[in-house]
């Protein structure tokens, strides 16, 4: 099999515009059926659905392989990412429609997917690492290829996306290579270099951890040799620790070492000692010593003969990967499973992601469901009895609760937040937001809600539905805001 050309550049600001307006009128007002996270390059797949048709769009990030096109590639398991990142991108888009395709400056390289429901991906395909953003309709970063850190801006999730500063346009824009239609030539140019790419980083990660491993493994024989040269040395520790005991009473406190006589040769032996200790204190501890050593030589040697097994087998593999074209993944797959195996790579992992057990909580609760700014899932209940299920049976310890303060009538709040979150202030004042509208106080212009975390929320024997004892709360001030109010409840079809 030959070897592609690589790649000497991604896709050109005037290759990018060629295929915006293609993708514009193939893709805006369809559905987002699924989104696939990328491995080893964090690329973004859409899967999307118009007039019974699918289409795979593939942002790829990467300067010599940057791109946004339509792709017939097909992709396994083994090159999907699984995790918090790739669950909260299926949470955020799946389910939407994608409104427009549109390029966000004449002459850069920045791409903008608006979804229905003010959602957005920015992507840029400058830099050598590129960037992909899911924004929310506030403007605030959901989600990103990478954190940004540079003398012109930061973004971090949570942060405002803010562009890069706009770049002059280049007096040097290269010839377009492509002539529309473009998006398959632009897929078929580029699926054979990112194939090669993915062979090549998956050899340069084999043959890490595989080298990685034999140090490890050598390292380790060479600790067990020492301790089974150690244990060849139990007589002679055994016959030290006599001697000690039957000289000990003609040693000088605090000497460190005695000489005494051989028992077969009558040679002076010298023993080095501990001057702290007592002479017979020390004979012990050699025996101790011996007695370790012997328990310990037959399961050192047992683990010897395994590491040399081991090790044996982890350089033959280092042979076979030395000798693998990168363009053979087949090879690389069954070499990959030998390191799995062997221990060296973790196998694959098939675990549901964490949000499927939390919603398999609230089913067939018609608790009312709305988003914060940053993505994060309100739920507020509807009566007393919901109230009471809400705070101490659908929410995790972790979540935040939320209630109009001054025990004041009001809809209990609860704020889902994933495992090590916590929430802004942003997400506090949408939440207490919501706290009010749904309480007594509804119209007032400046109400106090009190939080805490869901967990410090207790139910004493005896008080009536709805009422409950939190402990640790803080307030905040929340003030009626309309245009707050209208996102909250645009922001969900549950009916009032």
């Amino acid at each position: 099999m030959s070897t592609p050309p690589p790649a000497t550049r991604g896709l050109s600001a005037t290759e990018l515009l060629l295929a915006a307006n293609e993708l514009s009128p193939l893709l805006a007002g369809s559905t987002v059926l699924e989104v696939v996270l990328l491995q080893p390059f964090d690329d973004l797949l859409l899967v999307l659905l118009r007039d019974q048709t699918k289409h795979f769009l593939h942002v790829a990030l990467g300067s010599k392989r940057a791109r946004v096109c339509t792709t017939v590639r097909r992709f396994g398991k083994d090159a999907r990412l699984t995790g918090p990142k790739a669950a909260s991108l299926k949470q955020h888009l799946e389910g939407r429609t994608l409104d427009s395709v549109a390029i966000q400056a004449s002459g850069e390289r920045r791409l903008r997917l608006t979804f229905d429901t003010g959602l957005s991906i920015e992507i840029e395909l400058f830099s050598s690492r590129g960037l992909w953003a899911l924004v929310n309709g506030a403007g605030l970063l959901l989600e990103l290829s990478r954190p940004v850190a540079t003398a012109v801006r930061t973004l971090q999730i949570g942060d405002p996306y803010a562009p890069p500063p706009q770049q002059p346009q280049s007096a040097s824009e290269p010839e377009p290579r492509f002539t529309p239609p473009v998006l398959l030539a632009i897929d078929a140019h580029f699926t054979p270099i990112d194939i090669a790419d993915v062979a090549r980083a998956n050899l340069d990660q084999l043959c890490l951890a595989t080298e990685r491993a034999v140090t490890r493994l050598q390292k380790k024989l060479a600790g067990l040799r020492t301790q089974l040269a150690e244990s060849s040395r139990i007589d002679a520790i055994r016959n030290e620790a006599d001697l000690m005991l039957a000289y000990a009473s003609k040693v000088p406190r605090g000497a460190s070492s005695m000489t005494v006589p051989d028992p077969i040769t009558d040679a002076a032996i010298c023993i080095e000692l501990d001057p702290s200790l007592p002479v017979t204190l020390q004979a012990r501890h050699r025996y101790e010593r011996a007695r370790r050593l012997q328990e310990g030589r037959q399961i050192s040697e047992q683990r010897l003969l395994q590491t040399e097994q081991e090790l044996l087998a982890l350089l033959a593999v280092r042979t076979q990967l030395a000798e693998a074209a990168a363009q053979r993944p087949a090879e690389l797959g069954a070499l990959r499973a030998q390191l799995q195996d062997l221990g060296t790579l973790q196998k694959p992992k098939s675990t549901p992601p964490p949000q499927a057990k939390k919603d398999r909580r609230i089913q067939g609760e018609n608790v009312r469901r709305y988003l914060s700014a940053e993505g994060y899932e309100l739920l507020v209940g509807r009566d007393n009895e919901q109230n009471d299920r809400l705070t101490l049976r659908i929410a995790n310890g972790n979540d935040l609760w939320l209630h109009v303060g001054s025990g004041r009538p009001g809809s209990h709040v609860v704020v889902r937040l994933p495992k090590g979150k916590t929430a802004s202030l942003e997400t506090l004042l949408d939440a207490g937001t919501l706290a009010v509208h749904f309480s007594k106080t509804r119209g007032e212009r400046s109400v106090d809600v009190i939080y805490t975390l869901a967990k410090n929320v207790r139910k004493p024997k005896g008080l009536p539905p709805g009422t409950v004892v939190p402990s640790q709360q803080k307030s905040i001030t929340v003030r009626l805001e309309e245009d707050r109010l209208r996102r909250l409840l645009d922001s969900t079809s549950n009916s009032e």
